[in-house]
């Protein structure tokens, strides 16, 4: 007979990710009951919702300032607004709320690292301090969850290795003079990987990845890759079905019209994995710096705006905030922006649940790479996109 406190499998842990929510209370989003008055908490809340809100137009103001202002006034506006932003946002807010919210999302035994874990842990990145030092008497988390930095450095080699196969033309072209150095293509490319793979062991993951729930994380980074990709078969359908028969009266309609070949001959890209892979491989970077935007910030803004652990309405709340910021900064790209949008809700949901924004940022990759392969829309965004640009 199984035993009453064995493990459940894989699989129904993953199908547990879409039939139900568990929160966690120790990453930061949950206020802990008598830290602080009601009538404090209530304003803390409604803090993070204005200072959210703000922010977005701020974010709204530095990309968009382009389409109002030439390009000299368009650099002015960008230094004293991006800057002061992005300081704020990435640096400041953290340390700020640390000591202003008074311990009402610490729980008990937290309270003496408030700052590290606002800073770290509560954005889903890693401590790079416990990565190489370790505490309490641990040893670093670069030797206890060693398996599970070898199991991302694995996967980020496959990666690469596709992107050498995807890309070996554009590779010649660039890099062919180098080759005898390291005794051929071969050797080029396996020094170019190694090279990544360190970067990433000794730099990357310290901050970026957080280590001491990655293996819960596992199970989410396969829920949102499955979910993203029937997400993204849908949408192929859905062009292949609706609107590819109507391609050319789309044409005249800028922020609508379809480019490059049509749905149903994309979906051969499901028979080039490797082709899948190599755009992966440097999407995985740039899922990462998106989330650390929208679901770091925002959606750690908007989940400790509304008390997301008292109703599924609360947490609906602010999911579909962080969401619609998601989607906004993707105008006027209307299916960006309907795909972001569904994929925004999607995936702060699995971020609420996991805390590990590594593990969303690689998941993110894949449904960019697989949105990008099998629809026929223009992922380029921002004024320069406006008629008349």
């Amino acid at each position: 007979m199984p035993q009453e406190n064995a493990p459940a499998p894989f699989w129904r842990e993953l199908l547990h990710c879409y039939t139900r929510v568990e929160l966690s209370r120790d990453n930061g989003l949950i206020a802990r009951p008598g830290a602080v008055t009601p009538e404090r908490l209530q304003a803390i809340r409604r803090w993070y919702f204005a200072e959210a809100a703000l922010m977005f137009l701020l974010v709204m103001a530095v990309v968009w300032c382009e389409y109002w202002l030439d390009k000299q006034a368009t650099q002015t506006c960008r230094m004293w607004l991006a800057l002061p932003t992005m300081a704020w946002m990435f640096i400041l807010s953290p340390l700020a709320h640390s000591r202003l919210d008074g311990g009402a999302f610490l729980q008990p035994g937290q309270e003496g690292r408030a700052a590290g874990l606002y800073f770290w842990e509560f954005r889903g990145l890693g401590n790079p301090l416990r990565y190489y030092v370790g505490r309490d008497g641990q040893p670093p988390l670069l030797i206890r969850h060693w398996r599970a930095v070898a199991l991302v450095l694995a996967a980020m080699t496959l990666l690469y290795l596709s992107a050498a196969w995807t890309f070996s033309l554009e590779i010649d072209r660039r890099y062919a003079e180098m080759y005898p150095k390291f005794g051929g293509k071969a050797g080029f490319i396996l020094c170019l990987v190694a090279g990544l793979d360190l970067a990433w062991l000794f730099v990357g993951f310290p901050f970026m990845l957080r280590l001491d729930n990655f293996a819960k994380a596992a199970r989410f980074i396969a829920a949102f890759i499955i979910g993203a990709f029937v997400l993204v078969i849908l949408f192929n359908l859905f062009f292949q079905f609706v609107l590819e028969p109507m391609r050319s009266v789309l044409e005249p309609w800028h922020h609508l019209r379809l480019r490059g070949e049509p749905a149903r001959g994309r979906l051969a890209a499901l028979l080039d994995p490797l082709a899948i892979g190599g755009q992966w491989s440097g999407y995985v970077t740039w899922g990462f710096v998106q989330q650390f935007i929208f679901a770091s910030y925002f959606g750690v803004m908007f989940g400790r705006a509304f008390p997301v652990e008292r109703s599924r309405r609360d947490l609906a709340k602010a999911c579909l905030c962080t969401a619609f910021v998601f989607s906004m900064v993707h105008l006027p790209n209307v299916w960006l922006m309907a795909f972001t949008f569904l994929g925004g809700i999607f995936g702060t949901i699995l971020f609420y649940q996991m805390f590990n924004l590594f593990a969303l940022g690689f998941s993110h990759g894949f449904g960019g790479s697989v949105l990008n392969k099998l629809t026929p829309i223009n992922f380029s965004v921002g004024p320069s996109q406006m008629p008349g640009r």
